[in-house]
């Protein structure tokens, strides 16, 4: 059954969320502004990953967001694989945030193995899926970013997405995470035409 897209508006929701060999993280309401974990919420995600704000100044308003008061949120989500060890094919990450926006060139997705290797990606595809004014200021915005990877990129056992804001006054009212590790047939076409010309080599952190 199809998780809820609570806090979001015109979410990119895959179609295969749920299905065999996806893994969906879900965050709704949060426990901890800064340093601390806060695990998935949202039913129906799998305890495989938590989130963590480094952004100092930050608090949680009455409806559990994370705030930033004096300065941008750095958001650091963390997890591990529910199908060890291989990197997912699809990924599909949703934030819902108000006040000063998201800054789209801070997304970044890593994927490490146990071996030392790294492999950091930016997005295929960054949407703005809604984006209204802000009562006290701002935006109010859903975004969405998407990766498609080849298989065998790297045998990953953990991953990490960061993002952070473009100055104080940021709220984060969501996030979701949605990870495929098996090939739907309309990933099929895009990997091929990946096929010849991928530039997402191996770094070091």
């Amino acid at each position: 059954m199809p998780c809820a897209d609570a806090g979001f508006v015109n979410p990119l929701s895959p179609s295969w969320r749920a299905t065999a060999g996806t893994q969906y993280l879900g965050w709704e309401n949060f426990a901890s502004a800064y340093g601390g974990a806060n695990l998935p919420d949202v039913i129906g995600s799998n305890n495989l990953g938590a989130l963590y704000n480094f952004g100092t100044g930050a608090v949680l308003t009455s409806t559990q967001n994370i705030y930033g008061t004096t300065g941008p949120l750095f958001i650091s989500m963390l997890g591990g694989m529910a199908t060890a060890s291989k990197n997912p094919l699809e990924v599909v990450l949703n934030v819902s945030a108000a006040g000063s926006v998201i800054d789209l060139n801070s997304i970044a997705l890593t994927l490490m193995d146990n071996g030392g290797g790294v492999l950091r990606l930016n997005p295929r595809l960054t949407e703005i899926r809604s984006d209204q004014p802000f009562s006290f200021g701002g935006r109010v915005q859903t975004l969405a970013f998407s990766w498609n990877l080849l298989p065998n990129l790297i045998a990953a056992t953990q991953w990490q997405i960061n993002f952070s804001g473009t100055g104080p006054n940021t709220s984060l009212d969501a996030v979701s995470l949605d990870m495929n590790f098996i090939p739907t047939p309309g990933a099929l076409s895009v990997l091929a035409m990946l096929g010849g010309g991928v530039n997402c080599g191996r770094r070091r952190l």
